[in-house]
């Protein structure tokens, strides 16, 4: 690591390091980051979970969803590469079929954006996967014997760094976000600062009471956590989380 460079942005993808019988993709990313930051490497800004389209022509584990991880670090790319690739191959399930992406800011984000869409809507195959990110000047590293965990890998660093698109899974102080808070406690115990009324789209006041269920995921949009909230139709005094309700799956 170069201690004297200017800390930048990366985006590392993560898709395929499980099996069905595993803890999923999304503990693999939880872990990595913690690692990267204990290792000094950096600061990290997020874990997301990503869903890609969810086909039966598509091998997955679970519902085919992949996850990125956002660092800052005045590590080089090399670097940041060759950690990433190390951790995954040490910390991947046997039998998996692991891809590891990463984006930083000589890569043409616009472009791999678009292939993150693409595979939102559509069966993209692995040489895809070869052109786009060559295109986007993106590092793409396939470590299984199939090599097709690169292309939700891929998929995920787009999705990641064009800032509207899944769930948070890790970030600071989301996990201690229990029972029922006050939106100025949710914002001073963690990184989630926009807490917004779904009807009005305005930000909830501080002493507005939110009911967590133990389970915040907010939204990552314009490139940052959003709680989205709508009052409870039983306790007008009380705020919930739009998405609460979907599957509790961080994988």
């Amino acid at each position: 690591m170069t201690t004297d460079a200017i800390a930048e942005r990366f985006v590392i993808g993560l898709d395929d390091t499980d099996t069905p019988e595993s803890g999923g993709t999304g503990k693999l990313a939880r872990s990595l980051v913690a690692q990267f930051v204990a290792d000094g490497l950096g600061a990290s800004l997020g874990v997301t979970r990503h869903q890609l389209l969810d086909h039966p022509k598509i091998p997955m584990t679970k519902r085919n969803s992949c996850n990125a991880v956002a660092v800052e670090s005045a590590s080089s790319l090399n670097d940041v590469e060759d950690w990433a690739v190390r951790f995954v191959r040490q910390h991947a399930e046997r039998g998996a079929d692991p891809g590891v992406a990463i984006l930083s800011r000589h890569s043409d984000m616009p472009h791999v954006l678009a292939f993150g869409r693409r595979c939102q809507q559509e069966l993209m195959k692995l040489d895809d996967a070869g052109t786009f990110s060559a295109e986007a000047n993106v590092r793409l590293r396939a470590l299984g014997g199939k090599r097709l965990g690169s292309i939700g890998a891929l998929a995920a660093v787009g999705l990641r760094a064009g800032g509207g698109d899944g769930r948070y899974v890790d970030l600071r102080g989301l996990r201690d976000l229990t029972g029922r808070m006050t939106a100025g406690q949710i914002r001073a115990t963690s990184e989630v600062q926009r807490i917004l009324d779904e009807a009005t789209g305005e930000p909830l006041d501080r002493d507005d009471m939110v009911d967590t269920a133990d389970w915040i995921r907010p939204r990552l949009f314009e490139g940052g956590p959003l709680l989205m909230t709508r009052r409870s139709t039983e306790e007008r005094r009380l705020w919930l989380p739009v998405d609460r309700h979907e599957e509790h799956h961080d994988g």
